[in-house]
């Protein structure tokens, strides 16, 4: 595996609508080893494809559950509600932290590396 350069902010490819996957394939499977390969070398939570150069809608994550790496692919937000203010940094952003406000709970839906949809809440 090789870990892939994080994208910082300013590089253009963080600002371009990443554009939906149609085929997973070996070499997504790839892409997604080496990028759960970056993130946990900077170290991170999860890492977006944009953040490392690729203009697709996936991201690997992990939620220290013991299940590892995950990813979601072409993931959407069904619903969300509440807000809260959190303490949040980005691999993009090296070094600093903002105060975000995000929902307080979340249903996202998207793909697994299988094909099988994935449908969860978080909160």
């Amino acid at each position: 595996m090789t870990a892939s350069r994080i994208r910082i902010v300013g590089d253009p490819v963080l600002r371009q609508r990443a554009e939906e996957v149609d085929d997973i394939d070996e070499r997504l499977v790839r892409l997604t080893r080496d990028m759960a390969e970056t993130m946990y070398a900077a170290p991170g939570a999860g890492l977006a494809a944009p953040q490392v150069g690729i203009k697709s809608r996936f991201f690997v994550y992990d939620l220290q559950d013991d299940a590892g790496a995950k990813t979601l692919i072409n993931p959407e937000i069904v619903e969300s509600d509440g807000e809260w203010l959190y303490d949040e940094g980005c691999l993009s952003v090296p070094g600093l932290y903002f105060e975000i406000l995000r929902p307080k709970r979340v249903h996202v839906r998207g793909l697994d590396l299988d094909g099988n949809e994935v449908d969860w809440e978080a909160d």
